[in-house]
């Protein structure tokens, strides 16, 4: 597979933009930054896309991928709202706060029977949400590293990393470093794995 790797310093051209966008929506494999660590994402909406994920990456198929949005209207399109993540995506969104939440009917196409939940994050990175935006369709994502490795903050290492593994590597240079905090607000909110937002703050917060 020939990887196309593209500068992300700036604002895309409006014809790059509108070229990724498309991409994206055909099921293309991206490698990308957020505020956080970069990612490695797809439309959400096509499975055998979604499965490129699973094996770029070598993660395991029962492990339910995270999901990016570019707003809180669009999550409460595919996540039952709840207080907690109105008091939470308040506070915390755009930013390094995951949110686990039930789908609705339409997000169930981002899961499986299996899944009764899925994670949702409106990323900080402004870039990434005018792309998320610009292609109109959820991103399936993760952390972009093999399983077992380190989280990538770096757009060379990741590239390093994905080079001939996906179709399109967007270097933006280096991110925040520390991953998302992961919230089930379902109900009273639950932290379910401590990042670049600690505990308390949450708490304090819901």
């Amino acid at each position: 597979m020939k990887t196309r790797i593209v500068p992300l310093a700036t604002a895309p051209e409006p014809e790059l933009l509108r070229e990724l966008a498309g991409a994206l929506q055909q099921g293309r494999l991206f490698v990308f930054p957020t505020d956080t660590v970069y990612g490695l994402g797809t439309t959400g909406l096509i499975r055998a896309a979604v499965r490129r994920i699973y094996d770029a990456k070598g993660r395991d198929a029962m492990k339910p991928l995270p999901v990016l949005i570019h707003s809180t209207d669009e999550a409460r399109r595919w996540a039952e709202w709840t207080p907690a993540a109105e008091a939470l995506a308040r506070r915390f969104w755009p930013g390094a706060l995951t949110l686990v939440l039930r789908p609705t009917l339409e997000g169930r196409r981002l899961t499986t029977s299996e899944q009764p939940t899925v994670a949702f994050r409106v990323p900080g990175h402004p870039l990434l949400r005018e792309l998320i935006e610009a292609s109109g369709v959820p991103w399936a994502s993760t952390s972009a590293n093999r399983s077992g490795r380190p989280a990538i903050a770096d757009g060379a290492q990741a590239a390093a990393e994905f080079d001939g593994r996906a179709d399109f590597i967007l270097d933006g240079g280096r991110t925040g470093g520390l991953e998302s905090t992961v919230v089930d607000a379902t109900g009273s909110p639950r932290v379910l794995r401590e990042g670049a937002i600690p505990s308390a703050d949450i708490l304090r917060s819901a």
